[in-house]
């Protein structure tokens, strides 16, 4: 369910049933951040709940040791004939032979025009070498915890530069993936593939273990990409480059695989990093984007530099660009390499759950960008929202760290308004007024010990036009109108709104739904009081995001935060 409310925001009285805005009710001053609300009509998106849902599948999870030991077992009789010195040597000679063989003779030439051909030095980028079976496995598992769950048959297995076969027939035993492709360019490789794939096929596994189809191309991925991979690289889900040998015509190769995958695809990548143009970074070139900024903004007529605040505009980047989601440091036969895993993305370069900055709509009119937490490509939920209700936006865009910056002074303020709001206003006080105005409003819910338990249950729907407000209305409002340490926060109030239904629910044992003024005193206390911690647990949020330490019993985040 999507809100429309103003910043987008969803009321309390929304998320436990349909009920009507209390806050909207609330005098705000002028100018700020909660503006008036649509109608009602418009207030929430209707969802067609009587629809069928198909159930996803579940995600395939990593093998266990002991179908991991068993599956390994299967992958070393395959290539038990087929031993990596052996391949190895196969390989060399048949790229000295690539290398030595002459040009075609052209027409004209005459005999003195051959001449003995020089030694020649195999093409190192073709060099064999191999990612054991443990390894694939571990990289497999790296892409399910570090960039998306994998699916039984589902997505397509890339190995670019497939030797011997020996990674992705490592692969078809290790997930279920929907096809399996490998390519290579030397004869003698591809031979021992073929042989291997015949093995693959005649192996047996557990009953209900499904065996992915593997296929292996003879082809030259640097001359020959449009031929062979041109429609293979759109449907690819995992890639692995091993470019430890690679030189500028293969990474030019990868460059174009990378920029043909998928959104949500993964990328692996073996000593060598993807090019720097195609990996995201949202704080890119931060002194040449002040520059201009602060050239932008001279360049208004009346506006004073000192003093003026200085927004950067976003970092130049590919609108589908690559994450760097993990790097680790590989045990291979030769010795250590690097890897990097990549995640693929389009803007604003989210996972679900990650901080972005959002737009609210247009009808809020504010047009001020505020953290909140990714929930699709214009849905969040804002980061003091203490809803779970994704709102509507206008645009999302990355969270640098300018943007962070700010978000800690924002919530900083936060805090000490909130702390400010909780020791300054006395909750006695407080209910003495608001029960006395009940008093007046509801004279007959006045006992003979005039001890007055009012209602604090909100009706399901708001009154018709016309109708008095229920009991609960008017309680919850009376009393978010005397908890404005944050005036202008529609969502701190309803944090409040929310601590308040559930401290009275607490106050409420025999559930009668009422609650009397002495008790009412120690339910502000406890609202009051959840107000602060939830704006506290944010901030220190914020502080550990960007490498600080946050004590939430601390006095106030510390000063290098």
């Amino acid at each position: 369910v999507l809100s429309r409310h103003p910043r987008g925001i969803p009321r309390a009285s929304q998320v436990s049933a349909p009920r009507h805005a209390i806050l909207a009710r609330i005098e705000v001053t002028p100018g700020t951040r909660q503006s008036e609300p649509p109608a009602s009509k418009n207030s929430l998106l209707k969802m067609a709940d009587e629809e069928a849902v198909e159930v996803p599948p579940e995600p395939v999870p990593p093998l266990s040791e002991e179908d991991f030991e068993a599956r390994q077992t299967t992958y070393e009789e395959i290539f038990a004939a087929f031993p990596a010195l052996e391949v190895k040597q196969k390989s060399m000679a048949e790229r000295k032979e690539k290398e030595a063989a002459p040009p075609p003779a052209e027409e004209g030439d005459g005999e003195e025009a051959a001449a003995p051909p020089p030694e020649v030095t195999p093409n190192i980028a073709l060099a064999y070498s191999e990612l054991n079976f443990a390894i694939v496995n571990q990289l497999v598992n790296t892409v399910k915890e570090k960039c998306s769950p994998l699916f039984p048959g589902k997505g397509m297995f890339l190995d670019f530069g497939s030797g011997a076969g020996k990674l992705c027939i490592a692969a078809g035993l290790i997930h279920p993936f929907e096809k399996i492709v490998g390519i290579e360019t030397l004869q003698c490789l591809n031979d021992v593939e073929t042989a291997a794939l015949a093995k693959y096929g005649e192996a047996a596994l557990p009953e209900g273990v499904v065996k992915p189809e593997v296929s292996f191309i003879k082809g030259d991925f640097v001359t020959e990409f449009d031929a062979h991979l041109e429609t293979v690289a759109p449907e690819v889900k995992v890639a692995i480059v091993n470019a430890t040998t690679f030189g500028e015509p293969e990474m030019q190769a990868v460059t174009k695989l990378a920029q043909k995958m998928p959104e949500g695809s993964s990328l692996i990548m073996v000593t060598q990093m993807l090019e720097e143009s195609l990996v995201v970074d949202v704080n890119r070139d931060p002194e040449k984007r002040r520059a201009a900024a602060t050239k932008k903004l001279l360049a208004k007529r009346g506006v004073e530099p000192d003093g003026i605040e200085i927004v950067l505009d976003p970092a130049e980047n590919d609108p589908n660009g690559w994450r760097l989601k993990h790097t680790e440091v590989l045990e291979l036969e030769w010795g250590t390499t690097s890897c990097y895993v990549y995640k693929k993305y389009t803007y604003p370069f989210c996972d679900p759950g990650d901080i972005c900055m959002a737009t609210p709509l247009p009808e809020t009119n504010d047009t001020g960008g505020y953290p909140a937490y990714f929930v699709g490509p214009l849905s969040a939920r804002y980061l003091d929202c203490s809803t779970e209700m994704p709102c509507e936006m206008s645009k999302l865009d990355p969270f640098s760290e300018e943007d962070h910056k700010k978000a800690v002074e924002l919530y900083r303020s936060k805090l000490e308004a909130c702390k400010k709001a909780e020791s300054d206003i006395d909750s006695k006080s407080v209910v003495a007024a608001v029960f006395e105005k009940m008093r007046e409003t509801f004279p007959e819910t006045v006992t003979d010990e005039g001890n007055l338990p009012v209602g604090y249950v909100l009706p399901e729907e708001p009154p018709a036009e016309g109708a008095p407000e229920a009991h609960g209305t008017v309680l919850l409002r009376l009393v978010l109108e005397n908890f404005m340490g944050m005036p202008n926060e529609a969502t701190v109030l309803m944090c409040t709104e929310m601590a308040w239904i559930e401290a009275c629910k607490a106050a409420d044992p025999d559930e009668t739904g009422k609650i009397a003024e002495a008790a009412a005193v120690s339910v502000f206390d406890q609202a009051k009081a959840a107000t602060t911690k939830f704006i506290e647990s944010k901030l220190a949020e914020l502080v550990v995001m960007g490498g600080g330490d946050y004590d939430l019993g601390e006095a106030s985040p510390p000063a290098h935060a």
